[in-house]
């Protein structure tokens, strides 16, 4: 299995989107892909890959660059060869704003940073085995709007009603949380930010240990990965 790893961190120290890797990695017999797109790094064509993960990142889900023009032309034809596609974070909004434009991405009325309690809204091959109510980490400040046309909402928050979308008939998902993110990593964002002064808009700063859940995570990529894309490559 070739999987597509499209990492979008601006951050030079945050390169290789570690842990997406991480949980593609472990599929078996897998070869993953990691390919920068700030860096101009991004392939021509998704064809030849059987997965893509879309990573999330600093960059403004408004602003317009012209690799985040390629990378909303690599989600359309991922979309139409029917390739199983996962959006996380800043990959949800941008493909939502790849569908139906920039307009359907906005600043949020309230961010999320910290832990959330996400709550499962619909069925899903994405989200099977998961709780109905469930916390996991998040970072974000924008958000998607409003559910993109052919698509469906599969989970809320308090303060985010658009938390994960799948598109209809095809293996293509978008989550604006993080559940990639390993304990240490998340403690580690938290800490900083609390040390920067912003102790008081992190969700739930000291109960890291209590609403951890490695199932999250390994659940969600186990489901993705499994998927079978709808037309041949």
């Amino acid at each position: 299995m070739r999987i597509l790893v499209i990492d979008n961190n601006v951050d030079p120290t945050s390169w290789g989107a570690r842990n997406l890797v991480r949980y593609a990695s472990q599929v078996p017999g897998s070869t993953v892909y990691t390919r920068r797109g700030p860096c101009d790094d991004l392939p021509s064509s998704v064809r030849g890959f059987d997965k893509i993960v879309i990573s999330g990142s600093r960059t403004s889900c408004l602003d317009t660059y012209p690799w985040v023009e390629k990378l909303e032309s690599l989600v359309r034809e991922a979309i139409e060869s029917g390739t199983p596609l996962l959006g996380v974070c800043y990959g949800h909004q941008v493909l939502a704003r790849a569908v139906a434009g920039r307009q359907i991405v906005r600043e949020a009325d309230q961010s999320e940073f910290g832990w959330t309690e996400i709550q499962i809204e619909a069925k899903s091959a994405l989200l099977e085995g998961l709780p109905k109510k469930f916390f996991t980490f998040s970072s974000h400040f924008q958000e998607v709007a409003q559910v993109a046309p052919g698509f469906r909402r599969l989970a809320s928050s308090r303060d985010c009603a658009i938390q994960a979308v799948e598109l209809e008939g095809k293996p293509v998902f978008g989550i604006q949380f993080h559940p990639e993110k390993s304990i240490a990593d998340a403690k580690e964002v938290i800490q900083e930010r609390v040390e920067k002064g912003g102790a008081s808009t992190v969700l739930f700063p000291h109960d890291s240990e209590k609403l951890y859940s490695p199932e999250v995570g390994q659940r969600i990529f186990e489901n993705f990965f499994k998927l079978v894309g709808t037309s041949s490559q």
